[in-house]
């Protein structure tokens, strides 16, 4: 079967696999004539259950929220991976609505920010999975950009709603998370604060950040000039705390090295040694360790 033959393309959801028989499911078995209609009730489910936990109960909702944000502090890699998931879950299901501007712009946020520039041995690897969820705050609520869901793919600028710049035009699937979700309308200024008091950056600093994100909108764009920033902040705090003579912890709540960080890959430089002008392989120097070690003269033999 060729890659997008026109004959075998059909609308459904990505579970279904064509082949000369019909419509088949992903494990191979085939397609029931009520699948769609299963399909329609699962997907109206998960939106319906994403709803109720996180608008429609605000006691639910309040302690869900605190536990997702808590987690992402959690130091184990296997945990906070699969949290930042479900934080790109609930940006688009919620990230429309003021009452969730504190919990995800100023606690999400600055939990994120302090994983990536207190820079422990346990978020290595998982950097680019922090730095996403930045950037998916950042543009929701900041910037008035949509994502895709997942935080990925480029931003879509949405406009201004007349001539008022603190004020975005809403997405049209600001009620369909699955397909993107929505913004805040008036963006927040919480996040911006967060980044200006991190010694180091300043206001002018987050002001280029935003000019960056804005005029590059597609998804590494704008993580590497999220990246390049943290940087920053991070080298500021480490040189604050040995200024101030305070120790770095132990085990996986020590700092990672430079040659394990993320934000400093960029400044390595692999080191690769010369080759030599003549060219002994491995056996040449086995054997000549051999002739030194076998003793020589008299010592040949040795009487007990």
């Amino acid at each position: 079967m060729k890659r997008n033959d026109p004959s075998k393309l059909v609308t459904g959801p990505r579970n279904q696999v064509n082949n000369e028989q019909g419509i088949l499911n992903a494990d191979g078995s085939p397609k029931s004539e009520m699948q769609a209609s299963i399909d329609a009730r699962k997907l109206m489910r998960i939106n319906g259950i994403s709803h109720f936990l996180l608008l429609e109960n605000e006691g639910i909702a309040g302690n869900l929220s605190l536990a997702v944000i808590q987690c992402l502090g959690y130091p184990d890699a296997y945990t906070v991976r699969r949290i930042t998931k479900i934080c790109h879950r609930v940006l688009e299901t919620v990230a429309f609505a003021p009452q969730y501007t504190e919990l995800l712009a100023g606690q999400m946020f600055n939990q994120a920010v302090k994983n990536i520039v207190s820079e422990p041995k346990w978020m290595v690897g998982l950097e680019w999975e922090m730095i996403n969820v930045l950037r998916d705050i950042y543009c929701r609520l900041v910037l008035g950009q949509a994502l895709q869901a997942g935080g990925q793919g480029a931003a879509i600028q949405q406009p201004f709603v007349g001539q008022n710049p603190n004020h975005f035009e809403q997405t049209k699937t600001v009620n369909d998370p699955l397909h993107g979700g929505g913004i805040l309308e008036f963006p927040s200024q919480i996040p911006r604060k967060t980044l200006a008091e991190i010694p180091g950056i300043g206001g002018p600093t987050v002001e280029q950040l935003e000019a960056a994100m804005r005029s590059k909108r597609s998804a590494k764009d704008q993580k590497d000039v999220i990246r390049d920033l943290l940087r920053v902040a991070s080298d500021n705090v480490r040189e604050m705390m040995q200024a101030n003579g305070e120790g770095a912890a132990a085990g996986i709540f020590g700092r990672a090295g430079e040659e394990e960080s993320l934000l400093h890959d960029k400044s390595r430089e692999a080191i690769v040694p010369s080759l030599p002008e003549k060219l002994v392989t491995r056996s040449q120097i086995e054997k000549l360790n051999r002739k030194e070690e076998e003793p020589q003269g008299l010592a040949l033999f040795h009487i007990e």
